[in-house]
């Protein structure tokens, strides 16, 4: 059984957070877009990836960050109210 319960305020948070990621991934640079792929590889990886994040991460520059912090805030907020679980889709 699934967690997810969609509605269509669901469904536009999944397109606003995959809109606002695929805009940041689009317009960052080389060094901003290494410190991402590295930031996932971190998650279940090894030391190394972890010290490869934390070694990039600083040097990364996204373009509207908080474009990406406001369809966060908007996701948690939804679920907070409708107790539906929105999925994160970001596809970049």
């Amino acid at each position: 059984m699934s967690d997810f319960v969609s509605c269509q305020e669901c469904e536009a948070i999944v397109q606003e957070l995959r809109d606002a990621y695929a805009d940041a991934w689009s317009f960052s640079g080389q060094e901003s877009k290494d410190a991402w792929v590295a930031t996932y590889k971190m998650i279940g990886g090894t030391e190394e990836d972890a010290t490869r994040a934390e070694d990039l991460a600083p040097a990364a520059q996204f373009r509207e960050p908080l474009r990406i912090n406001r369809a966060i805030h908007r996701k948690f907020a939804h679920e907070a109210r409708s107790g539906h679980k929105v999925p994160w889709a970001p596809e970049y």
